[in-house]
């Protein structure tokens, strides 16, 4: 798949989310379990989700990655069990959309990353996915639109 990367400018978003270590196979189930209890968690406390869930990745470490996965939220709530208040960063970032099933997001983020060096600019931070579909309610994975997103570093 092409894609299309384009500069822009978020402001620091409020969210809720878990962090924890998954196994490589285990990822898609870490993945919707950490997604529906923040949900969940947020919808219980009378919190306010602003927009479609994330995951994030902040490394591998004894086999195992480093996963994140929440809501963005109006205003944090107090944190509860697993459940943690946090950011996604402001600032530039890079954009990419991808269609399709999620085994081809690793595309996409080679995409973000290509063309970060091309632009000679630095990543801020670790990428961060937002699914814009719901596999739940949409069974056809090659209409599903995850964009990941790349923060950077100030040019």
């Amino acid at each position: 798949m092409a894609y299309t990367c384009t500069l822009k400018v978020l402001k620091p978003q409020p969210v809720m989310s878990i962090r924890g270590p998954a196994a490589a196979h285990a990822i898609p189930g870490k993945i919707a379990e950490f997604l529906s209890e923040a949900w969940g968690y947020v919808q219980q406390k009378g919190g306010r989700i602003v927009g479609p869930p994330f995951t994030r990745f902040h490394g591998a470490h004894d086999g195992a990655v480093d996963l994140e996965g929440g809501v963005p939220v109006e205003n944090a709530l107090p944190p509860g069990g697993r459940i943690h208040t946090g950011e996604l960063p402001g600032g530039e970032v890079v954009v990419t959309t991808h269609v399709g099933p999620y085994d081809g997001l690793p595309e996409a983020r080679a995409a973000l990353e290509a063309w970060t060096r091309s632009a000679g600019r630095k990543a801020a931070g670790p990428a961060w996915q937002v699914y814009w579909t719901d596999p739940g309610e949409v069974k056809d994975s090659t209409k599903w639109q995850t964009e990941v997103v790349l923060p950077l570093e100030p040019a």
